[in-house]
């Protein structure tokens, strides 16, 4: 089975994710078991061929240079790489994704967006583990982030480049780390304790468009109630700083719980539900700045003097994952949270949902479909009308053989800013897309288990 670099090129629905392990009878090399294997090393190449709908004039002006990405023919070529190393002790694992498309009414080949992640795993003693993931990306999608995505089981993950939601040309560099530090089973009291940093470096750094940095920190303790359940609970703290206009502090506690139900020998249910209170402390001059002006109805001017730079919010997520017969699952998502986006001038909370569906028709035939919809509103104008943005993606595969496989695919994809558009003036107010694609897929697997006679 490939990791998360794989399904980036199946399609941007399941981009940067690890495809669930219930396809027990497919042909294709992503279905095969990796399970017992001390190294491994796949390759997968994917030339595609895509018609575009032509941009509307506001949104060509301002997303497209050149003419590009203003509809019609493309070809594009998608490369991604992944190794993993395990040991007793240790796993080691690295991704690379790269894409380039070419116009032929313009003879042209672009960068697209690239990604790549460096992870390592180490067992300690005592029931201990200490994990750690660099990443860095070109141009990734970031509107796109919006969407909620199912947590990866993966020694390393990249920054979801998704390059067919890339929807302006501005050249932009991201850099992460994660760390992670567990103690204790996994079926017992377990406490986790965890970092992060990520930075946004936009190669002309503009006033409505600032570099982002932010970082984090987090102390979760969990317990296995039963076998197929479990509780926890964390508190996190994240800060954002855009350009300038200062920091942004946010405390988050979370409770949370997770179920699992056996449907039958080989189906099972499992749910995840998270419940988190949440502060969010912004800079008084970014508040100051938003404070309403020129309305009718009266200004209170000690609130004008005194601006509260602290708002309470109540955040969460659920996820349902679900298995349909032998080779089918399917997959349900909600997250409300606190995002920062690298586009947006301002943190904004979110609402957001997807539901995924994937499986097999045949040995031969597999199928992926997926929608996602979100509501974003800015942190401090949140009674206004919330930018909206959907997606909705259909890719059906046909494996030739275990190492070659034909696929098509079709993405839609729409965003509305309402009035929030001042969260984002280089973008258009509104865009909508749709594209076909189709195009074929080698896996090469230079080393490690061919997976013969081994499927799950």
């Amino acid at each position: 089975m490939l990791t998360s670099l794989t399904l980036a090129l199946a399609g941007p629905a399941f981009a940067q994710g690890t495809e669930a392990p219930l396809r027990k009878s497919g042909l294709f090399g992503t279905t095969r078991v990796d399970a017992g294997n001390r190294d491994s090393f796949n390759l997968l190449f994917a030339p595609s061929e895509a018609f575009e709908s032509a941009l509307p004039p506001d949104a060509r002006f301002k997303v497209s240079r050149g003419g590009l990405d203003s509809g019609g023919y493309s070809s594009m070529l998608t490369t991604s790489a992944d190794y993993t190393r395990t040991r007793r002790r240790t796993q080691l694992g690295a991704t690379l994704l790269t894409s380039f498309k070419y116009y032929p009414r313009l003879d042209r080949v672009e960068s697209v967006s690239h990604s790549a992640g460096l992870g390592f795993t180490v067992r300690l003693p005592k029931q201990s583990s200490l994990q750690a993931n660099s990443t860095a990306a070109y141009a990734p999608a970031y509107l796109y982030q919006l969407f909620p995505r199912a947590p990866i089981a993966a020694p390393v993950e990249a920054i979801a480049a998704d390059p067919d939601y890339r929807i302006d040309t501005s050249d932009s560099y991201t850099y992460g780390t994660n760390l992670a530090l567990t103690v204790g089973r996994t079926r017992g009291t377990r406490i986790t304790a965890t970092a992060d940093y990520r930075h946004t470096d936009f190669h002309r750094e503009i006033v409505t468009r600032p570099n982002l940095t932010t970082s984090g920190a987090g102390m979760k303790l969990s317990r296995g109630v039963t076998r197929n359940s479990g509780l926890s609970v964390e508190y996190q703290y994240r800060t954002g700083t855009y350009g300038l206009t200062g920091v942004s502090n946010e405390h988050r506690l979370a409770l949370g719980a997770d179920y699992s139900y056996a449907l039958s020998a080989t189906r099972r249910a499992a749910f995840h539900v998270n419940v988190a209170p949440a502060l969010l402390e912004l800079p008084e001059s970014v508040v100051r700045a938003n404070l309403p002006i020129g309305v009718g109805a009266p200004i209170d001017a000690g609130a004008i003097s005194n601006p509260d730079p602290r708002l309470y919010r109540l955040e969460g997520d659920a996820r349902l994952d679900l298995d349909v017969g032998r080779s089918w699952r399917a997959t349900a998502t909600y997250r409300r949270s606190v995002e920062y986006l690298a586009v947006l001038t301002e943190p904004v909370f979110s609402d957001a949902a997807r539901v995924e569906l994937n499986g097999l028709i045949t040995r031969r035939i597999d199928v992926a479909a997926g929608g996602g919809y979100a509501l974003g509103r800015s942190a401090l104008n949140h009674n206004s009308q919330s930018l909206r943005t959907d997606t909705g993606q259909l890719r059906l595969r046909y494996a030739l053989t275990r190492t070659l496989a034909v696929y098509s695919q079709y993405v839609y994809y729409y965003y509305d800013m309402h009035e929030q558009s001042y969260l984002a003036p280089n973008l258009p107010r509104t865009f909508e897309q749709h594209e076909v694609r189709v195009g074929f897929m080698l896996f090469v697997r230079p080393f490690g288990d061919t997976g013969k006679g081994r499927t799950r």
